[in-house]
């Protein structure tokens, strides 16, 4: 079975790690690592009391876009449900031969479930050892892990607030006036009555002369 998983370490620590986990002796785990991020991990157990199983798993990390990635390689066997549906048929088709005269191959599918069941159900139980094991030792997961969001600074408005109406004409008004030299009191009185006693100083007089 082809597996991808994700972790937050570095292929580096990853290669550390699996090497401190090989030499613990507790883990029962044989294998070896190399610098480039190939490793190769296997485990024995054993199978109907008599026999033993070894299953070895083979993979690599690398680094992809700032994320440790974890591909490999390894036999998962057949699950309990599915083995007992292989013997089964593999019984009805011996009897079957022998039925039909065909005495030894039928006697060959009647012995076949026995040493079928060494690997399919070893290796069923070895892939979830060392799948187990790769998770705990890389703290890798099937999903990659989400990137930390930078906290978002408030932006601030760099517009000042507008004025409220009214305020530019009033102020308008207010500096024309400021500007505007203010008139004495008199002036336009006096200036008014001397424009017209020049006025009537200056028109020759209408009547007619008079005559002796």
């Amino acid at each position: 079975m082809n597996f991808v998983y994700y972790s937050e370490k570095t292929p580096s620590q990853c290669m550390i790690a699996l090497n401190e986990r090989l030499q613990t002796k507790s883990a029962k785990l044989e294998g070896w690592v190399e610098k480039s991020g190939r490793f190769s991990i296997s485990v024995t157990t054993p199978v109907l009391r008599r026999f033993s199983r070894t299953t070895r798993m083979q993979g690599s990390v690398v680094k992809e876009n700032g994320v440790t990635v974890i591909r490999g390689f390894v036999p998962d066997g057949v699950e309990t449900r599915q083995r007992a549906i292989i013997y089964g048929t593999l019984v009805l088709v011996g009897v079957l031969l022998i039925v039909g005269g065909s005495t030894l191959p039928g006697l060959l599918a009647l012995l076949a479930p026995l040493p079928l069941n060494i690997p399919l159900e070893g290796d069923c139980n070895n892939y979830q050892i060392l799948i187990a094991e790769l998770q705990r030792t890389l703290k890798a997961k099937a999903t990659p892990p989400t990137p930390a969001r930078k906290p978002s600074t408030p932006k601030t408005s760099s517009l000042k607030p507008a004025a409220p109406k009214g305020t530019t004409r009033s102020t308008t008004s207010s500096k024309s006036a400021a500007l505007k030299p203010a008139t004495p009191k008199g002036t336009t009185t006096r200036s008014t009555s001397s424009t017209a006693k020049k006025t009537s100083a200056a028109k020759p007089s209408s009547r007619p002369p008079v005559r002796t």
